[in-house]
């Protein structure tokens, strides 16, 4: 039973559905597994708590704007 963790900026709940299949359908390809068996897990992260090259990422977006 392949899990897939995909952590992501929040606000993309549109896009959901059509990663969760894309991701569900290239498992289930390669791993040759059923796709009733592939969990995708959406976990949506604020710009608060995600950070790069030591700095959170809602900081950078400020700087960008």
């Amino acid at each position: 039973m392949p899990v897939v963790n995909i952590q992501m900026f929040e606000g993309r709940d549109d896009a959901k559905p059509a990663i969760a299949k894309a991701v569900t359908d290239a498992i289930a390809t390669h791993a040759k597994v059923d796709p009733q068996y592939v969990y995708v897990i959406f976990n949506d992260v604020t710009t608060d708590n995600w950070a790069i090259s030591g700095e959170l990422f809602s900081e950078t977006l400020k700087k960008l704007s």
